[in-house]
């Protein structure tokens, strides 16, 4: 027998036995996997996002679980469908809703919009998009979902990624042939039957490759843990190994929805270039000091530059930075912006995708997601929507910005409702639904007016308002104040919309827009503490002294915090030494005893405070009260030679000679130019006339 034959024969004989044991273990019961774990990651616990209820109809139903309100919108759907199509919407914030709900998110849109595209059947959208959801809890997810009787899954994954802090001890890049043989070797009853063994039989540690990562059963991102984007840190090798998670997960996606027969439908993340600067910037690793330095130069420059209309020098500038520090994210997106003015979209854009990339807080999907998506759909036969493409083509020279999105990723109400038409018309070119005669832009505008007309300006006013606080919160003003103003735009009549108006305003250097919308505010609620302490901060700063000291108090006698109340009776203490220091300027002595004795009794150990009681009391004929208000301020700041100066005058006015001698003495100890000082112990009493008493101290002085 020939070599070949052989080698022929014993690869049939191996196959034959592999059928058999396959066919042996059916007959025993041995059931097949069908879909693989995740290897890399698992969880500490677990808990059903639906839960079974009677609905109000009598029927069982399923309905989204109280504890994962905070993550989920509450959806119920019956527990049998009957003859419906089931559709469950799967993935992250976008497919949630943010910032609003699941009425206006493509998901609300497409429940919407299905009965009037193809009304033959009956529809069931159940959104299940989970807020900072990455792609193996989503997957983890619809190990749920698929018990549900699913029909489609619309996945919208990718921008959640790098959220959770994961390790990977050793993850493998594998053929795509490879890949595939896996796929099908895990989905066999040998394979079901030895993982159950090995399972069973193994008593040793996993080896770090099979012990993967456990993470709680809710989200606990890296943000939540430190202050903003400062936990990050660029990390190129983590980096491919989460995107090889992520390429593994939509994969495993679809095995677990083909598991039940339902269809996937795979979205490629999308989101705001133009308007989006990156979270967080780092220099590349060798970038030397000199080079930092040139680079610092040059930005400079450029500023200059731009301020005065020299668009190309400015871009120059930028230019040469760019090639010294290609990866520094903030620099890119200045250069995106320069060639966006310049009108050189195609460097512009590409400059955009180069800040998007290079975020080291990576909260938008890197640009090889969108591949990676577009790669499994291709690989695995299923159907892609290609929002990013979609988005490209609405935007103003193919660069998106505010005009499709909210803030970095959430797309708008109306760029929501034009995906889920995307969808909605994939699904008909798949032939998942047969599109109706009368589908067409007029039906689609007839569902938005509906829509539409149902949305509460308010819940989406406050909606926007949180959201410029978040975005403030990772320190993008601008865009803060962008989504704040739409808030007031939207619902004008809400102090709290209104003060975070106010608030991103102030921010920005916008003052007197500032204190318009604080003085709303508090119109609208009299009892608000914030706006009423922001108010007097900015109306003090610009000289309205009293209008200040007014609000400062409203803001503590409706505090609503310990910190609230430290904060405005401190700016109350200052506030009113500066008016009652300028009474006394004015000849109002009486006037500013009021003012700067309730300072101190706010203050009672701030020396600024305690000089100019002093001086006031002083000016009123009470040397005695001086005295003690002196001695009280240098308890508090020993050494101050101005301080210890007032104190002998005082003692000196006050007939304790021996005492004002002593003390003026140690002033000139601490320092000798007290002696020119306009407040003088020996000027002062010369003007006062009492040259007597001068002398007398002089003569103790001497001594």
């Amino acid at each position: 027998m020939t070599t070949g034959r052989k080698i022929f024969m014993s690869v049939v004989v191996t196959v034959v036995f592999f059928v058999l044991l396959e066919g042996l273990l059916a007959v025993v019961g041995v059931r097949r996997g069908a879909y693989a774990d995740d290897p890399y990651v698992g969880f500490s616990s677990t808990s059903p996002l639906f839960v079974e209820r009677t609905g109000t109809d009598g029927a069982a139903e399923m309905a989204t679980a109280d504890n994962k309100l905070s993550l989920f919108n509450p959806q119920h759907f019956p527990l049998r469908k009957g003859e419906a199509v089931r559709i469950f919407c799967v993935g992250g914030s976008t497919t949630f809703g943010r910032p609003y709900g699941d009425t206006t998110s493509f998901c609300g849109w497409l429940r919407e919009l299905l009965p009037v595209a193809d009304p033959s059947r009956r529809w069931e959208v159940v959104n299940a998009g989970g807020v900072s959801y990455a792609s193996y809890r989503v997957a983890l997810l619809m190990e749920e979902l698929i018990k549900y009787q699913p029909d489609v899954f619309v996945v919208y994954s990718g921008h959640n990624e790098f959220l959770e802090r994961r390790t990977y001890p050793q993850i493998i890049a594998m053929p795509k042939a490879v890949r595939g043989l896996g796929s099908v070797v895990s989905k066999t009853r040998i394979w079901a039957a030895m993982s159950t063994v090995a399972r069973r039989v193994s008593d040793r540690p996993s080896s770090p490759v099979n012990n993967p990562d456990l993470l709680n059963e809710e989200v606990t991102t890296l943000l939540d843990n430190a202050v903003g984007p400062s936990a990050y840190t660029r990390d190129d090798e983590l980096a491919g190994k989460i995107l090889q998670h992520y390429r593994y997960n939509l994969s495993r996606m679809i095995d677990i929805a083909a598991s039940v027969g339902a269809e996937t439908v795979l979205i490629t993340p999308a989101s705001n270039l133009r308007d989006s600067r990156p979270f967080k910037s780092e220099h590349r690793p060798d970038l030397s000091e000199e080079d930092r330095l040139t680079i610092e130069g040059l930005l400079e420059r450029a500023q200059a530059a731009h301020a005065e209309g020299r668009l190309g020098e400015s871009l120059a500038e930028v230019d040469e930075a760019a090639v010294l520090d290609p990866r520094y994210a903030q620099l890119a997106y200045l250069q995106g912006r320069l060639l966006d003015e310049a009108e050189n979209w195609r460097e512009a854009r590409s400059a955009f995708e180069r800040a998007r990339d290079e975020d080291v807080c990576p909260l938008r999907a890197p640009g090889r997601v969108a591949g990676i998506v577009r790669e499994v759909a291709s690989e695995r036969g299923v159907l892609l929507v290609d929002f990013e493409a979609l988005v490209d083509a609405r935007s103003e020279h193919g660069i998106p910005g505010i005009e499709s999105f909210l803030d970095h990723v959430h797309p708008t109400i109306e760029v929501n409702r034009q995906l889920a038409v995307a969808i909605l018309e994939t699904m008909a070119d798949g032939r998942l639904l047969r599109l109706s005669p009368a589908w067409g832009d007029e039906a689609v505008a007839e569902v938005a007016r509906r829509v539409e007309d149902g949305i509460d300006p308010q819940a989406h006013a406050l909606a926007l308002m949180n959201l410029s606080k978040v975005i403030g919160w990772a320190g993008k003003l601008q865009e803060s104040y962008r989504l704040a103003a739409q808030a007031v735009e939207l619902f004008p009549d809400d102090s709290l919309i209104q003060y975070q108006a106010g608030l991103t305003a102030h921010l920005v250097g916008r003052k007197d827009e500032a204190v318009a919308r604080y003085r709303r505010a508090v119109e609208l609620q009299p009892d608000a503490d914030e706006p009423h302490g922001n108010l007097g901060v900015l109306l003090e700063e610009s000289g309205r002294i009293d209008e200040a000291i007014h609000h400062f108090r409203m803001a503590i006698r409706f505090s609503r915090t310990s910190e609230t109340t430290i904060r405005n009776r401190r700016n109350l203490a200052r506030a009113l030494m500066v008016s009652g220091y300028r009474d006394y300027s004015q000849g109002n002595v009486d006037g500013a005893l009021v003012k700067l004795t309730e300072a101190a009794e706010i203050e009672p150990r701030n020396p600024e405070i305690l000089g100019r009681l002093g001086i006031s009391q002083l000016s009123a004929g009470r040397p005695h009260e001086a005295v003690a208000t002196f001695g009280t301020a240098l308890a508090a700041g020993p050494d101050d030679a101005a301080m210890t100066n007032r104190l002998a005058l005082a003692l000196a006015l006050d007939g304790q000679t021996d005492r004002a001698a002593s003390t003026y003495a140690r002033a000139l100890e601490l320092d000798p130019g007290v002696a020119d000082l306009p407040d003088n112990l020996f000027l002062i009493l010369g003007k006062m006339g009492r040259t007597e008493l001068a002398s007398t101290i002089r003569a103790k002085v001497g001594e």
